[in-house]
């Protein structure tokens, strides 16, 4: 007999002061991160962030990159070593893929984010822009590979360390139920937020594919917390903050694996109480990054962090870098806080005549410390890889750039 949708009850947590506070900070913190910055400025440190989220969430698999391997990947420029290659373009469908979530947010589409058919297609996203020899699975008690198919149920069963997900047959069961369940608008308000941490470790209890369920998990929590107005533009990412505590992230997961102990622990086959504890790790975890990018995004602070750049680079103390004027600060902070600035407009910032300034933008369009659409375009704010570190510390692990 196979298993039952209502093996994976209880499908939220009870109700508890502590849980709906934190649900409810991490909401008001992130719904003021968008007003924080202009919204061109704002589109390209999302842009940013979907390369940090693809950066840790290979980190949390074990496969480790490095953050200037993933700009050159993203332009197409890629390693001879076969082996930093496979991981650039895993890099890369991870931003490629989250963008086109954001793209159809941005197009104004109702998306049914939990629903069998959604996830299907972020796994199959993923799996068709990533080398074949990804889609050669091991299987678990027999010597032999199984070759999966990008954006199908799994036909196998499956253990997952000392968790037994349900049969395969049963998947479209418990997936149907998953969708009735989250997708339901009987849940709104807090218990829509608290939700988001509930459906994330349920997606990865039922583990649907055969390899990839991970990534598919974070990717659908990114789209139902954009959906439930928590993700803010991608103005911040929890990858980080899973990353960062990586191995308490999945022993909270297998923790909330656990099934029901005893009669405290309400009525469902699997523990309410461990629900709970791994939904308060999960909105600690979104408080901090939430609060993290507050701080990053703050006017003065990142205003401060681009000046004292230029400066590095006025002064030369940056050796593997040439010379930079320093009134290429007034340049990058007017764009960072108007998101774009005309050409013509630069004589004036710097305090200096045409030549110089035309000279100054083809460096900073040269570095790509801004962009523009054609040479008579307005320049944009940019942020390369190699600025990361000086424009937002932290953001990646010391020493990874």
């Amino acid at each position: 007999m196979y298993a039952r949708p209502d093996q994976m009850e209880p499908l939220f947590p009870k109700e508890s002061k502590a849980l709906a506070e934190l649900a409810l900070s991490v909401y008001a913190n992130a719904a003021e991160l968008a007003g924080m910055v202009h919204p061109i400025t704002r589109r390209e440190i999302a842009r940013l962030l979907r390369h940090i989220n693809s950066y840790y969430s290979n980190r949390i698999e074990g496969e480790h990159t490095t953050p200037a391997d993933i700009e050159k990947a993203v332009k197409q420029e890629y390693s001879t070593d076969e082996k930093k290659k496979r991981l650039q373009l895993l890099s890369v469908a991870h931003i490629e893929v989250q963008k086109l979530i954001d793209e159809r947010f941005e197009a104004g589409e109702d998306v049914s984010v939990c629903s069998s058919e959604f996830l299907c297609w972020i796994h199959k996203e993923f799996y068709k822009r990533v080398p074949e020899n990804f889609l050669k699975i091991s299987h678990h008690d027999r010597n032999e590979h199984i070759i999966m198919k990008p954006g199908e149920l799994r036909k196998e069963n499956v253990v997952v360390g000392n968790h037994i997900p349900p049969e395969w047959e049963s998947l479209p069961e418990f997936l149907e139920r998953f969708e009735e369940v989250y997708e339901s608008e009987s849940v709104y308000g807090h218990k829509k937020l608290i939700s988001a941490a509930a459906s994330h470790h349920r997606l990865s209890w039922i583990h649907p594919f055969l390899d990839g369920n991970g990534r598919v998990s974070r990717l659908f929590t990114y789209a139902f917390m954009r959906r439930a107005g928590i993700e803010s533009h991608g103005l911040w990412t929890l990858s980080r903050g899973l990353a960062r505590k990586d191995e308490e992230y999945k022993r909270m997961l297998a923790h909330a694996d656990q099934p029901r102990q005893g009669d405290l622990d309400d009525r469902g086959n699997l523990s309410e109480k461990a629900l709970s504890d791994f939904s308060i790790f999960f909105f600690k975890t979104a408080d901090d990054q939430v609060s993290f990018m507050k701080k990053m995004l703050s006017l003065d602070g990142l205003y401060n962090r681009i000046v004292s750049y230029v400066i590095r680079r006025a002064d030369q103390s940056l050796p593997d870098e040439k010379p930079l004027r320093p009134e290429a600060k007034h340049v990058l902070t007017e764009v960072m806080m108007r998101g774009e600035i005309a050409r013509g407009e630069v004589p004036r910032l710097i305090g200096l005549g045409e030549r110089t300034a035309t000279n100054l933008i083809s460096q900073l369009l040269e570095e790509e410390l801004v962009t523009s659409a054609s040479h008579r375009a307005p320049l944009r704010f940019h942020i390369p890889a190699k600025v990361v570190g000086y424009y937002f510390p932290d953001l990646y692990p010391v020493g990874s750039i």
